[in-house]
């Protein structure tokens, strides 16, 4: 292939977004590696290599939720998304004044979709590795009201279904405060490239 057509090409890629995207990746992996080495007692090794793979399992299965759902959507809509994901602008057009709060909307989907994601990647991970913990057998609850009172009297609060006498799981907890402190962290350096504009984007 010659290199003007190659060049031709690589224009209509987003490069842009691709690069940005790997920085991202990068600084999310790095803090959740920090957060899981902490929470569950894990080596740096093992932490580091837990973040990359859920990181690029749920960035993998977040690009193709977005290239299947931005295909059905408005053409005025796809016509923004593509304006941002190309030029890191949008245009004025119908939804020029409801941008925000679509994406406050699609923001709090994408960290509750990639908090499941990364939860569920993370189990099945320990799972095929056999390094997952055996799971406590659930606490039945007591059908006496006089027996749940008087644990209550006592201090002693009956589990909840789902959850061990002691709460949440502490994985569950350790994949939320990473998933939180990669969402911050990403968050921060958005709105930091967009007032600044780093790299002339």
């Amino acid at each position: 292939m010659p290199i003007t057509n190659l060049l031709s090409e690589l224009g209509i890629m987003p490069l842009r977004a691709i690069v940005f995207q790997s920085l991202l990746l990068m600084v999310a992996i790095v803090l959740e590696a920090m957060v899981l080495r902490q929470q569950l007692r894990l080596g740096y090794r093992p932490s580091m290599q837990y973040a990359a793979t859920l990181n690029l399992l749920a960035t993998s299965l977040g690009w193709m939720a977005f290239l299947a759902i931005e295909a059905m959507l408005p053409l005025p809509l796809r016509s923004q998304i593509i304006s941002y994901v190309l030029f890191n602008r949008f245009y004025a057009n119908s939804w020029r004044e409801m941008l925000p709060v679509a994406v406050v909307l699609a923001a709090i989907a994408a960290f509750f979709a990639t908090y499941w994601i990364k939860l569920q990647g993370l189990t099945w991970l320990l799972k095929l590795l056999g390094q997952a913990p055996a799971e406590a057998p659930p606490i039945p609850l007591e059908k006496d009201r006089s027996q749940i009172y008087d644990r209550a009297r006592r201090g002693q609060i009956a589990a909840l279904p789902g959850m061990g006498p002691q709460g949440p799981s502490p994985r569950a907890l350790a994949v939320l405060q990473a998933n939180a402190a990669s969402f911050t962290a990403i968050l921060v350096v958005l709105l930091v490239v967009n007032q600044v504009g780093v790299l002339g984007w």
